[in-house]
């Protein structure tokens, strides 16, 4: 099936210039190496016998299940309700590949709970905010191990864990980002599990935090969460990790290497598969076929070698402002590439444009590295050709939906024992040329030795192709204000036609609720084919619309060819205007003669409430009261600070209230504390 599908892929290949979204939607339905599953809800539109009509908002879920030994590998959908219901989502096309964490609205039918959602993928789940998966800087990591009743083996120390995370993990991920990320945290266990062993590893995750709290763990400063356990042959997987999440979980299946921790830790940061693709008649054409693990060079392929330019891009390792640059190129000429692995500031990897889907404005590059075995990459060393040319895989740009990328075998059909041998030469070796022939591009590899290579680059001319530009609004949803209360978003617009198109205006519209106002800091944005600019819509709602979250839509039209426009959406939330307080203090008993702190703090609409004054009321047992007031900070918060006379206060039990007042609203909060 795998290869049928492939087949059709492979047709495309020589066809189109949008490639990678048709033939992964192809895999999706034909393989279980990307499986669909299922989810559900409440609000219950119709009912049939078997099945009942929902549209539900929650928490996405994506699990990554990874079958190394077999080269397999699921992808599970789960959606989490606010009230606490998890069900699978049942996918009938290409499942979208939004980050865990992420708040979705999802429309389709519920049977127990699997979700099979409505044919349309576009229609069936709706991003209402992108989670933030943040890959840079000290990653806090805490690895918690666990055993089972009926296996209480313990095949590693915590020690040997501590060494493979915090040393052998942390400095792979440490350089391949340029020391812009590590590891750092703690090894908790072994604990035993009162159970036998299980795939249910929601029930591991809970009992693994219950027990290293129990016995003395502080897990609240972990932003990511490794359990490990004993090989578990009933788990088919040699780990899972969720796809993003902050925080994120990995489960480590009696493999402890960096081989699969560092794998999974890499989807915890966002990152897909780095698969391979093997063509019978040329680097991309004839029957293909795509291998999950195939990218040779890559830890998220089948060997622990560095990280590629599309995976560090996406992770901000590269093509940021304080790391080496990817050169993007537009224009036939000679470029050097230093080695991929060493540390100058000169480029790392050139990206190509392959083509733009008409549809949906996603773009497909190419992009090109150099190899040396140094460092991470010592794994390479021997290995086919691979460290003697320029290595060339193929990605789409990444919006939210990350489907990895694709490692081509630029020397076809070298093997014919098996075809994941035949990308072990994959490189482009000196004296050899690429040729796109869809787009006219041609790559050749002029030189390279220890100190870099040399590629050309060369263009064909070609007609102008018009394209659906690309919107990016941000933020994606508004922190929550009062009606009423004027909300900025950026709009990002990229012209999507080809390079032979002239520059060309595109003309901005907002879509907003009835009786909202929008203002835009420009209605028109002209760019060049391939170029990006942004402007800033104003939105103010109307000062008595009700609580809940509304969409904001946005359109660019291109003005020479109005079929060609593009549209975008974020969310406004209003909550209600309600202003509250709390008051605390920091012990609850005091001597006479000791200083007691009082902690106010004040909200509004659920946001803190800064620049405003608190009243603070103290009455003694004797019934004596002391008055004061202070200011709240940025956080909402004000301090009184009331010293204990040893003499004139008596012992007892004091009432302390807080009161305070905004915009004809009063708020108030009480508590006690005794005094010796």
């Amino acid at each position: 099936m795998l290869q049928r599908a492939m087949r059709a892929c492979g047709q495309r290949f020589g066809l189109r210039t949008m490639l990678l979204g048709a033939c992964l939607l192809q895999l999706c339905l034909v393989t279980p190496g990307f499986a669909q599953s299922a989810g559900a809800g409440k609000a219950t539109v119709q009912t049939s016998t078997s099945s009942t009509r929902v549209e539900l908002e929650g928490e996405l879920e994506v699990l990554h299940e990874d079958d190394f030994k077999n080269k397999k590998s699921r992808t599970r959908h789960f959606l989490k309700t606010e009230a606490g219901e998890r069900y699978e989502l049942k996918f009938s096309q290409r499942p979208v590949h939004y980050p865990s964490g992420s708040k979705v609205r999802v429309r389709g039918s519920k049977n127990g709970n699997l979700l099979a959602l409505d044919t349309s993928t576009e229609g069936s789940i709706q991003i209402l905010a992108a989670a933030y998966n943040n890959p840079l800087g000290e990653q806090k990591t805490a690895v918690i191990l666990v055993n089972f009743q009926d296996d209480q083996s313990q095949p590693v120390t915590p020690a040997q864990v501590q060494s493979l995370v915090f040393g052998t993990v942390s400095n792979f991920f440490k350089e391949n980002s340029h020391q812009q990320t590590w590891l750092n945290g703690s090894v908790f266990g072994w604990h035993m599990a009162p159970f036998n062993k299980t795939c249910d590893m929601t029930a591991v995750e809970t009992y693994a935090k219950q027990a290293a709290t129990a016995a003395g763990a502080d897990l609240s400063g972990y932003t990511r969460f490794v359990y490990m356990f004993p090989r578990n042959t009933a788990c088919s997987w040699a780990g899972l990790a969720l796809m993003g999440g902050n925080p994120s979980n990995a489960w480590i299946n009696g493999y402890f290497d960096l081989n699969v921790v560092g794998h999974e830790l890499g989807h915890n940061l966002g990152l897909n598969h780095a698969h391979g693709l093997d063509c019978d008649a040329g680097s991309l054409t004839g029957n293909c076929t795509v291998l999950d693990y195939g990218d040779g060079a890559d830890l998220m392929g089948s060997r622990p070698g560095h990280f590629n330019a599309f995976e560090k891009e996406y992770l901000g390792w590269l093509n940021s402002s304080v790391t080496p640059p990817i050169v993007t190129v537009q224009e036939s000429g000679s470029y050097r590439l230093d080695p991929y692995e060493t540390s100058s500031n000169n480029p790392k990897a050139l990206k190509i444009l392959k083509g733009i889907d008409p549809a949906t404005g996603i773009k497909t590059w190419y992009y090109l590295e150099y190899r040396q075995p140094i460092g991470s990459d010592s794994v390479l060393s021997g290995v086919g050709n691979l460290t003697s040319g320029i290595q060339v895989r193929m990605a789409d740009e990444v919006v939210t939906n990350n489907l990895g990328s694709f490692l081509l075998d630029m020397t076809p059909n070298s093997y014919t024992a098996s075809s994941v041998g035949d990308l072990k030469d994959g490189a482009l070796g000196v004296g050899r040329s690429y040729t796109d022939t869809a787009t006219g591009l041609t790559i050749t590899t002029t030189w390279a030795d220890s100190s870099g290579a040399g590629v050309d680059i060369s263009f064909a001319k070609s007609a102008c192709t018009l394209g659906k530009p690309s919107l990016l609004v941000s933020p994606l949803q508004s922190t929550t204000v009062v009606a009423g209360t004027p909300v900025s978003y950026t709009v990002a617009v990229t012209n999507n036609d080809s390079s032979a198109c002239p520059t060309t205006s595109f003309n901005l519209q907002a879509s907003l609720p009835s009786g909202w106002a929008g203002q835009w800091t420009s209605t028109s944005l002209s760019l060049a084919p391939g170029n990006s600019a942004s402007t800033t819509l104003a939105v103010t709602s109307a000062s008595t619309a009700i609580s809940g979250s509304y969409t904001i839509g946005v359109t660019a039209i291109n003005s020479a060819n109005a079929s060609y426009s593009g549209t975008g959406s974020a969310a406004y939330s209003i909550a209600v205007s309600s202003l509250a307080t709390t008051v605390v203090t920091d012990k609850t008993s005091y001597q006479r003669g000791d200083t007691v702190t009082i902690t106010a703090t004040a909200t509004k609409s659920g946001l803190p409430l800064g620049s405003t004054s608190i009243s603070f009321a103290v009455i003694k047992p004797n019934g004596s009261t002391i008055t004061a007031s202070a200011i709240t900070d940025a956080n909402g918060k004000a301090v009184y600070k009331l010293r204990l006379n040893k003499q004139k206060d008596p012992a007892g039990t004091y009432q302390v209230s807080n009161t305070v007042v905004s915009s004809g609203q009063s708020a108030k909060a009480t508590t006690t504390f005794n005094a010796n």
